[in-house]
């Protein structure tokens, strides 16, 4: 086997290539590795912006607001504050289209708000015999066409909301009708989602004198925009940036295309690779991998298109084996057990990880489908208002619980209480706290500390949380009138999880996180065939594993069927991976 052990040619090297990326004339591509240090690159391309207020600025653009987030702080810290504010912006790619491109072109009244979701109010699609939340419905658009054409992507529902419709009496069509005139009418009321930021951006830059109005301001204040993650922008995103770019703004497009993972919005690599080979002629690479260790880094180039050689490790010189876990996965539910064992692969993963003195909290587990994981932390579309409570209650009481969990916790008590406190107002929980003037804080700090005190759920849990509802103190301008916003029903309970204090979260979550230990669970016969034979270019569920196991510093571990452990070992032997089968 190669000696696995980095040297420093190998930081220097990588070094090399980040000072380059920084230097990059626009328009230009960057292809970054896992762990390359994309934000690093992004940020001291912005931190050599001089000390003096500049007629025109840049625009740093990411899809998560973790990534923007980090990169505003890396500027603070560096005692630069002033590279986040106008003429420079830093934001979401949702915030800068609806800020550049959609809000100034929207009338005054009703007062247009861009959500995060149709999550963030309550919009049930209406007029059915089956109340279904709109943004349980993936919407793809096709930007192809002159007027961007909209279709639900129907073979991306999540089985609970499937087999609600299954048991409809309305037909797919007619629910498809529902939909998008459900959506229309929040639309009317001043509710836009990024999706729908989109069908009016690429409207009014397609318009002559919307497009005129909208990109002399644009080419004024920006000199450059920066595009992290470029492979996760759909085709209409591309669509919008190559109008962007033929209208003269200078692009920078960061991205992996072996990282795309969002096909079902639209998000293809070969459609990247060709957007980017029109913006420049060759990309600019970074190989240099600074999260993970020299094993790991071999891993993930056997779940890589092309096979090109593993990235280079640059600070770390672990030598821990990939690990092989042989588990009896639950049909339902996620009850998986480590097959020597007999004990959950939760516990088996993190006794193991303790032998590399790895702790829990340093621990993840993912996998593709949110449903395969342990614990009991998200909301499903067919259950009550009382057992999704139950739920929140569950993951404010777990240690560990991630700031996205408790987020999402929080906002299913804000919907009861506001259910509860302000029977007679219509449109979301923000326009609510809008119009009573309630702050986020003080909004958030009232639905933990509610959840905090509820008793642990049972049986007949419903009606102590209602008396605790009416015995809460309320916030201003609460109105309750009588039993309306009552929860009613029976929580459903799950069996209860060990408290192992690891973090769990699906893939498609964990773009920007990173743990020393990470678990990947395979529950899918025919996994490691998969593996072997199939070609991440055009298997997207492969892509998935790759995100998955880069998230990984120091040790990688893999959970599937024990029939299947001796294939993906001799596997990964073929490619010099060490592994250890547990």
């Amino acid at each position: 086997m190669t000696d696995l052990k980095q040297t420093p040619v190998v930081r220097v090297d990588a070094e090399v290539q980040q000072r380059a990326a920084t230097a990059l004339t626009a328009p230009a591509y960057v292809a970054a590795c896992p762990g390359a240090g994309k934000t690093h690159v992004i940020t001291s391309r912005h931190l050599q912006s001089p000390r003096r207020l500049l007629r025109q600025g840049r625009a740093l653009i990411s899809f998560t607001r973790v990534a923007r987030d980090q990169m505003a702080q890396r500027c603070r810290q560096a005692g630069r504050a002033d590279l986040i504010q106008a003429p420079h912006f830093i934001g979401t790619l949702d915030s800068f289209l609806w800020e550049f491109l959609v809000k100034t072109r929207r009338p005054a009244e009703p007062v247009p708000r861009l959500l995060e979701s149709w999550a963030s109010v309550k919009a049930p699609v209406e007029g059915m015999d089956r109340q279904i939340s709109l943004h349980r419905f993936p919407i793809a658009l096709d930007p192809s066409l002159e007027s961007p054409h909209k279709e639900i992507v129907w073979d991306k529902l999540d089985y609970d909301t499937r087999k609600l419709i299954e048991g409809s009496a309305y037909s797919w069509q007619e629910w498809e009708e529902s939909i998008f005139a459900t959506r229309k009418r929040w639309c009317g009321q001043g509710y836009f989602t990024g999706h729908e930021a989109r069908v009016l951006a690429l409207w009014n830059l397609r318009n002559a004198e919307a497009a005129a109005g909208l990109l002399a301001p644009l080419r004024s204040r920006f000199a450059e925009v920066v595009v992290d993650e470029a492979q996760d922008c759909s085709a209409a995103d591309l669509a919008i940036l190559q109008l962007l770019h033929e209208a003269g703004l200078p692009l920078i497009l960061v991205g992996d295309p072996d990282q795309a993972i969002y096909a079902w919005r639209g998000a293809e690599p070969q459609a990247l690779k060709n957007f980017t080979a029109r913006l420049s002629p060759s990309a600019h690479r970074l190989t240099g991998n600074w999260r993970s260790s020299p094993v790991i880094c071999r891993l993930a180039a056997t779940l890589r298109a092309g096979q090109r050689p593993p990235d280079t490790n640059v600070v770390r010189d672990d030598s821990i084996p990939v690990l092989l876990l042989p588990t009896r996965f639950a049909a339902s539910g996620s009850r998986h057990l480590h097959a020597p064992t007999g004990n959950s692969i939760v516990d088996a993963f993190r006794a193991v990880s303790e032998e590399y003195t790895i702790e829990a909290e340093n621990c993840l587990v993912t996998a593709y489908k949110a449903t395969t994981l342990p614990g009991i932390t998200r909301e499903k579309p067919s259950a009550s208002t009382v057992t999704n409570l139950a739920r929140a209650h569950t993951v404010v009481h777990t240690p560990g619980a991630s700031s996205e969990d408790l987020s999402k916790a929080c906002a299913v008590a804000v919907r009861v209480l506001f259910g509860y406190w302000y029977p007679a107002e219509t449109g979301g929980t923000d326009r609510i706290s809008a119009n009573h003037r309630l702050t986020p804080s003080q909004i958030n700090r009232t639905a933990f500390a509610f959840l905090y005190s509820l008793p642990e759920p049972h049986k007949e849990w419903g009606p102590q949380v209602w008396q605790a509802m009416k015995a809460w103190p309320p916030l201003p301008g609460a109105a309750p009138q009588g039993g309306k916003g009552r929860p009613a029903g029976k929580p459903t309970l799950s069996r209860p999880q060990s408290a192992t204090g690891i973090r769990t979260n699906n893939v498609h979550q964990l773009k920007g996180d990173e743990a020393d230990g990470v678990l990947l669970l395979l529950p899918d016969a025919g996994s490691a065939q998969r593996w072997a034979t199939a070609n991440p270019a055009t298997d997207e569920v492969l892509r998935v594993w790759y995100v998955a196991v880069t998230r990984a510093r120091r040790l990688a571990a893999i959970a599937l069927p024990e029939s299947e452990t001796d294939t993906l070992a001799d596997l990964l032997g073929d490619h010099d991976v060490p592994v250890r089968v547990v």
